[in-house]
């Protein structure tokens, strides 16, 4: 393992508000996830956070409802429908300020992140980074190839998929007039990033603004995977995604595995192939499956 391996611990984030913006909201779709209020510590801007809960059981949204009262900032917006896509519309379509921070429930701002973000919100879309926390063997094992594969300063490529993520909520007047596919329930960023590139919508980057994501087991990490291949393939039946090539599939899980070489992190490399190949699979089988329902 590297020396830059994630292995922050996993705690809590507080930080004193040091910017106030009144153009930007924070929307943070969610439906059981009890990390939710360890994300909304670590918020330290004073600006409106909406909630957009998706298919909460009631308990979830008691809990919510109560934390929401208690704060001048926080507005719970509850959807029963499940839905990662709908969730951020329906929030986004409630916003009065014209610049929203996508952020997940699972994740925690660095102290200053939002401010980064800021600092750049006149280039109209601006993404952060994001970084995995680790707790154990097989944790840091994931955060290590999930850096291989999705670290802008790794991989020296920069897309627009959240979180973090701000934006002018009018560029989307450019990418076919909505933000999210609400027919997808995963890949529905992909869907976001292909337009973004259609409508020639420049991405900036900003390094220093950073999130945590909490650890995440090989098993959790390989479930969220196959439902990215499953997500893909229900794109392509809905014509939302193109089809996916094969050989382009197999050419980054080499490069991949080549950078974790170069890197040094041989273990990491070739879990973050295995990641990519199991995308494929899982596509296939889904097509397979849904061949098999006609």
């Amino acid at each position: 393992m590297s020396a830059d391996a994630e292995d922050r611990p996993v705690t809590a984030l507080s930080a004193p508000a040091s910017v106030a913006s009144q153009e930007l909201t924070i929307v943070i779709p969610v439906r059981d996830d009890p990390l939710i209020y360890r994300c909304l510590a670590s918020i330290d801007v004073p600006c409106p956070v909406i909630i957009s809960t998706n298919g909460s059981p009631d308990w979830f949204l008691k809990g919510l409802t109560t934390y929401a009262k208690a704060s001048s900032r926080v507005t719970v917006l509850s959807t029963p429908e499940n839905g990662i896509g709908l969730a951020y519309n329906r929030a986004i379509a409630q916003t009065v300020t014209p610049l929203v921070l996508l952020m997940d429930s699972d994740c925690v701002f660095e102290p200053g992140a939002i401010a980064a973000l800021l600092a750049e919100a006149s280039f109209g879309l601006v993404k952060g980074r994001v970084r995995f926390e680790s707790a154990g063997r097989t944790s840091r094992l994931v955060a290590a190839a999930r850096r291989l594969t999705e670290d802008p300063l790794v991989t020296k490529k920069v897309n627009a998929y959240s979180p973090p993520l701000l934006y002018r909520t009018d560029i989307v007047a450019k990418m076919g007039r909505y933000h999210f596919n609400t027919a997808m329930k995963w890949r529905e960023d992909r869907d976001f990033e292909l337009r973004r590139r259609k409508a020639n919508i420049p991405v900036r980057l900003v390094p220093q603004a950073v999130i945590w994501h909490k650890p995440l087991s090989m098993r959790d990490d390989l479930k969220s995977v196959r439902a990215y291949g499953a997500g893909q393939a229900h794109g392509e039946a809905l014509k939302v995604l193109p089809a996916m090539s094969l050989r382009h599939e197999l050419s980054k899980a080499c490069t991949v595995a080549w950078r974790g070489v170069q890197r040094g992190e041989y273990g990491a490399g070739a879990y973050a192939a295995l990641r990519n190949l199991l995308v494929v699979a899982s596509r296939t089988a889904a097509i397979r499956r849904r061949r098999g329902a006609k």
